[in-house]
C-alpha cells in the first residue's frame, strides 16, 4: 500500500508454545481508515498490544512514519504519536469529562508541577489553552454538553466517544479503535461512525479500528485486513473482502451483507 504511516512486518508474538500473532504483515495508509477485522481469539488485540509496546514483539517490525517502534516504552510510543482506546472501557471516572479530556493536554505542558502547583502566570495560561482545546475536542465529537459531568455517570456511549476524545488529545497521528461500538444498537453504530470519519477528517489522523460491526467496517474503512489464528487470512477493499470465499467462509458466512459478527 502507497503512502503508508503504519509499516507491520513479519510480526509475530508467542505466548510459549502459543503463537497470538504469527507473521502477520500488512499496511495502514496514511489519513486512512484500516479495519482489523477476524475472529474471536484471533490475535487482533494482541497486535495493537505489540504496536502500543505493551507486548515486545518475538520477532518482525513495527514502523511508523518510517521511524521503528521496536524497544520503545509505552510512554515513548505515545509520544511518538500512537494513542488508542480499549475494548474495556478505561476512564478517570471520579474526573468530569472535561477534566478527562484535559488531562493529557496537560501532561505535555511545559510548565513543571511547581507551576502548576503555586498557579504561576504561565501554567494558568497553559491550564486556560488545555480547557479551551479539550472543549474543542468534545464538540467535534458532539459530548460538549456532558463536559462537567462525571465521567462514571455518563450513557455508555458517551463514555465510548469520551475515550476516543481523550485519545484525540494525544494529539497522535495514528489512533487505534478497539471495538469502539462494543455493546451499541445499530443506530448508535451508525452514529459512531459518522463521528469517526469526522475524527479522521478534522484530525488528520490515521485510523486501524478493530469491530466486530462488520457493516460499520464495510461501510468507513478503505481497506480492511483479516486475521485468522494470529496470522493474515486476506487484505483488500472492502468489496475484495465481502467477495474472498476464504474470508466468507472463516468469518462472515451468512453476514456477507452486514450486520454484527461475534
Amino acid at each position: 500500500m502507497s503512502d503508508a504511516l503504519l509499516e507491520v512486518r513479519d510480526l509475530t508474538r508467542t505466548f510459549g508454545g502459543i503463537r497470538a500473532v504469527d507473521g502477520l504483515s500488512f499496511d495502514a495508509a496514511r489519513d486512512g481508515i484500516t479495519g482489523l477485522i477476524g475472529p474471536n481469539g484471533a490475535g487482533k488485540t494482541t497486535v495493537f498490544n505489540l504496536i502500543t509496546a505493551v507486548y515486545k514483539p518475538t520477532s518482525g517490525s513495527i514502523r511508523l512514519g518510517g521511524h521503528d517502534l521496536a524497544g520503545k516504552r509505552p510512554d515513548e510510543v505515545v509520544r511518538s504519536g500512537v494513542s488508542r482506546t480499549f475494548q474495556n472501557i478505561r476512564l478517570f471516572n471520579r474526573m468530569t469529562c472535561l477534566q478527562n479530556v484535559m488531562t493529557p493536554i496537560l501532561a505535555r505542558a511545559s510548565c513543571g508541577p511547581v507551576s502548576s502547583l503555586f498557579g504561576t502566570p504561565s501554567a494558568r495560561r497553559e491550564e486556560s489553552e488545555a480547557r479551551e482545546r479539550a472543549f474543542a475536542i468534545m464538540k467535534n465529537i458532539g459530548i460538549e454538553d456532558s463536559a462537567h459531568r462525571i465521567a462514571s455517570t455518563l450513557p455508555y456511549g458517551i463514555q465510548r466517544k469520551l475515550e476516543i476524545a481523550r485519545a484525540i488529545a494525544c494529539s497522535p497521528s495514528l489512533l487505534l479503535l478497539d471495538e469502539p461500538a462494543a455493546g451499541m444498537n445499530d443506530a448508535e453504530t451508525r452514529e459512531l461512525g459518522e463521528t469517526i470519519v469526522r475524527v479522521r477528517n478534522d484530525f488528520d489522523v490515521t485510523i486501524l479500528l478493530i469491530e466486530h460491526h462488520i457493516s460499520l467496517i464495510m461501510d468507513i474503512c478503505a481497506h480492511i485486513v483479516v486475521m485468522e489464528r494470529g496470522a493474515l487470512l486476506a487484505s483488500g477493499s472492502p468489496d475484495e473482502i465481502r467477495e474472498d470465499p476464504l474470508v466468507v467462509e472463516a468469518y462472515l458466512g451468512r453476514r456477507r451483507s452486514g450486520g454484527s459478527a461475534r
